[in-house]
């Protein structure tokens, strides 16, 4: 798997499906022929902040930003995210921040990933 040269952007992805699990998503991106997960951090339904993509690895998130961000998915919807996912996203983009100085803007991706 590639290296990520440049980061410029945080990615937050939202699955809309609470009921998703860690090995759901893993399963649909190997489906897609990806080789592991292509988020960087899952943040699951109890806030859980759970490794997906080596975070030096170029992702397989959002083709568009792939080679530029670090990308996260949230299960569940942006609406009804749990205290314990907001505080997770919180603290992990304030970690990200920190391991990443370079980094320029946080965007959300509010259609279903």
């Amino acid at each position: 798997m590639e290296k990520r040269i440049t980061t410029q952007f945080t990615l937050v992805h939202f699955t809309g499906d609470p009921s998703l699990s860690y090995g759901d998503i893993k399963k649909a991106h190997l489906d897609l022929g990806q080789p592991e997960i292509g988020f960087h951090f899952i943040i699951d339904s109890e806030g859980q902040i759970l490794m997906g993509r080596h975070a030096s690895k170029v992702g397989a998130h959002y083709p568009e930003f792939d080679e530029t961000s670090l990308g996260i998915c949230i299960v569940g919807s942006r609406n009804e995210m749990e205290d314990s996912q907001s505080i997770a996203l919180t603290l992990l983009l304030e970690k990200l921040k920190s391991d990443f100085p370079e980094v320029e803007t946080v965007k959300y991706i509010y259609n279903e990933s």
